[in-house]
């Protein structure tokens, strides 16, 4: 288990290391943290959650990103915050509506691309989305996330607003 995790890491870390070098674009996809069950409508974090997001913050320093992506729920956002904030940058919420939500990954893919060339975004999205943006973008299956499942994270670098690689790691 632990050698997983150190492999895993090593990965994470090679994928980070390599972007500022990249020629486009790196961009790193996971669901909100834990959520909360309360307002049943649109919950924020629990405890355990907001250390996630904190130690969110913690691993993807190094990847510097331009731009941090969210819908418009709040556990996406809450998530968001304590990266964006130890980046310098505002979350971007992109609203996800069920009736354009095929256009979604699109969408994205579209502001990522407009970012500076070898800019690294971070897109933190739902159980569903997620998955759906990285299929979308790379045109392969991806397996579904759980909905005990937080701690997996994609990794799609662009070339040219194309995925080139993918990775599926857990953090």
């Amino acid at each position: 288990m632990i050698a997983g995790k150190l492999r895993n890491a090593a990965i994470l870390m090679l994928f980070i290391s390599t972007a500022a070098h990249a020629q486009n674009h790196m961009v790193f996809l996971l669901r909100h943290a834990e959520k909360s069950a309360e307002p049943a409508s649109d919950p924020g974090l629990t405890e355990i959650g907001t250390a996630r997001a904190e130690n969110l913050a913690v691993r993807l320093a190094n990847a510097k990103p331009a731009a941090v992506f969210t819908s418009q729920y709040r556990r996406t956002q809450l998530t968001a915050l304590p990266l964006a904030a130890a980046s310098g940058i505002s979350v971007t919420v992109v609203p996800i509506e069920k009736a354009t939500a095929a256009e979604y990954p699109q969408q994205l893919l579209a502001r990522i691309c407009a970012l500076p060339a070898d800019a690294s975004a971070v897109v933190i999205g739902h159980s569903n989305t997620i998955p759906a943006i990285a299929e979308a973008w790379t045109a392969h299956p991806v397996r579904p996330i759980a909905d005990d499942e937080y701690n997996r994270i994609l990794i799609i670098k662009l070339k040219d607003c194309h995925a080139v690689e993918s990775l599926d790691l857990r953090y």
